[in-house]
């Protein structure tokens, strides 16, 4: 049989072809893969449950529970309760306490085979004013406090003891501020546990826990921890409980993180010193707003019913591609980094399912419409799932 040369090229360009397309079929991402597939061999991949209500000052019914739930059970290994178990929710009055929601997440994360996280026994936000007042009015004593406390940890707790994996005991008890030099200093945040039981506090409310429910993993979870004075006390913090014998399993990184904060240097200071210290992280909260940072104006129009200037709303009708793509390699690089770290990183949550429920829309501004998440309105996967997925096909070259 003779070959002309025109039939010799087409053979050679189709077994070319056919190579290319065998050598990508077999790339270690499959897009059929889910996050909690895709990553299994570096670190659980969570996300919250929003449940009946949503979060939002006007505690809106979730009209997306089902598709959200479908959502989570295909995609996410790890759950953490986002508003029903922080105190103002599981307990609005002395010895009320509201399990529904709560055991409804417990019920699914169970038969899910997630990991659970309970969020958060001691805070001072989202904390009813009855836990520091009496009947009068009047702030009540330390023992009081402590006595309420331990009081509310203990019912908790033990009502989902050996089912919580992990526990954020106490959340954001440091704050940072710069002093005259411009440098950040760390310090203990001023709130009605610290003015009216001291810093024990929080030794208190870890061995409360302890004493009900030995098994369970601490958290300690907390924002801004990129800045390093804040890393550092958090870093201390943890160290000086462990030499009292309460035995803090990892910290919590709350990573709400804008297009061009915190620096990516300054993410990973964190990972360095954590490894250094020998503690384990967590990935608590994450989310990536594309919208101008708008925290200066917290507390001045955040609760108001007027409009947001399109200077600080610029995306109210949809996010452009180009602002899509450059979240996405904003996300590929963070990811870049829970990969270089994943020995000490066991867990990644993204604070939020999708786009369409996520508290950015509403917090520090009411009326913004933000794109923070892996999903958008439509529960479609955004480019941002796509590009971090694909980092694992450059880790296996």
């Amino acid at each position: 049989m003779k070959f002309s040369i025109k039939n010799i090229f087409i053979f050679l360009l189709f077994f070319v072809v056919t190579i290319i397309f065998m050598l990508s079929s077999q790339s270690s991402f499959n897009e059929e893969e889910s996050l909690k597939e895709v990553f299994s061999d570096y670190f659980e991949v969570g996300t919250i449950w929003h449940g009946k209500v949503l979060g939002d000052p006007e505690r809106s019914i979730n009209k997306n529970l089902k598709k959200e739930k479908e959502l989570t059970i295909k995609e996410f290994n790890s759950i953490t309760a986002e508003n029903c178990m922080k105190p103002e929710f599981i307990q609005p009055s002395e010895g009320y306490f509201t399990f529904e929601e709560a055991d409804q997440m417990i019920s699914f994360a169970e038969k899910n085979d997630m990991s659970i996280v309970g969020h958060t026994l001691v805070w001072h936000h989202m904390t009813p004013k009855w836990f520091f007042r009496d009947s009068e009015g009047n702030q009540v004593s330390r023992e009081v406090l402590i006595d309420r406390m331990k009081n509310h940890i203990k019912t908790v707790v033990s009502r989902y003891k050996g089912k919580v994996d992990y526990w954020d005991v106490v959340n954001e008890v440091i704050h940072t501020k710069k002093n005259e030099e411009g440098i950040y200093e760390a310090f203990f945040r001023s709130t009605p546990w610290y003015n009216i039981i001291g810093p024990e506090y929080i030794e208190i409310a870890y061995r409360t826990v302890m004493e009900i429910d030995p098994n369970a993993k601490l958290l300690y979870n907390d924002f801004n921890l990129d800045q390093e004075a804040k890393i550092d006390f958090a870093i201390n913090l943890v160290k000086s409980l462990k030499e009292k014998g309460i035995p803090i399993h990892a910290i919590g990184y709350q990573a709400h993180f804008m297009m061009d904060e915190p620096l990516l240097k300054n993410i990973e200071m964190v990972f360095k010193k954590c490894k250094e210290a020998q503690i384990p992280i967590h990935i608590t909260e994450l989310d990536l707003s594309v919208l101008p940072n708008a925290w200066h104006l917290r507390g001045d129009i955040v609760s108001l019913d007027k409009d947001v200037s399109g200077s600080i709303n610029p995306y109210a009708n949809f996010a452009p591609p180009d602002v899509l793509e450059a979240q996405a390699v904003r996300y590929r690089n963070i990811f870049k980094i829970f990969l270089e770290y994943h020995e000490i990183l066991e867990r990644v949550t993204f604070w939020g399912v999708w786009d369409g429920a996520s508290w950015r829309d509403y917090s520090p501004i009411k009326g913004r419409t933000d794109y923070p998440l892996f999903f958008d309105r439509k529960f479609n996967k955004k480019v941002s799932y796509d590009k971090v997925c694909s980092l694992l096909e450059q880790k296996e070259d």
